[in-house]
């Protein structure tokens, strides 16, 4: 059990998805491994990059990788919960290029990648979706914190 008082499963997150409280816990549970989910399919799709080659490059283990990838007929992919909006995307894909051609590395380019969420604004988003929020909240937003 965490702090604002939900039962969490390492595996899949957070029983309910509002009792999350702060921006940083969304990026954790979801925004992060959807970031990854679609690193790692698009290093795999469209540089050919090897499973055990991106798993070195995210300094994670070869099964943390494979369950970022897309299955035929599987629903249970970790981070298929967010949808980005095409601006974010569009860093993403970057990123995964970056990384492909070794102008970067992945822990440099997912870092890259959060500061653009939370620099557009596009975290206000998620935490709306995925946290408790009051009406007019703009924690996302306060320039004062």
């Amino acid at each position: 059990m965490d702090m604002s008082g939900t039962k969490t499963n390492t595996k899949t997150g957070p029983k309910r998805l509002k009792k999350l409280v702060q921006p940083q816990e969304v990026i954790v549970w979801y925004v992060l491994p959807a970031i990854r989910r679609v690193l790692t399919n698009t290093l795999i799709n469209e540089h050919h990059m090897p499973q055990t080659e991106i798993a070195k490059k995210f300094r994670l283990t070869e099964p943390a990788i494979s369950q970022y990838k897309d299955k035929e007929g599987k629903k249970n992919t970790r981070g298929n919960k967010v949808t980005f909006e095409p601006e974010v995307m569009t860093e993403i894909l970057e990123s995964a290029r970056r990384i492909a051609e070794e102008d970067s590395y992945a822990p440099r380019e997912v870092q890259r990648i959060l500061k653009f969420i939370d620099n557009g604004k596009f975290l206000c988003k998620f935490h709306r979706q995925y946290g408790i929020t009051h009406e007019n909240c703009k924690i996302c937003m306060d320039d004062e914190i």
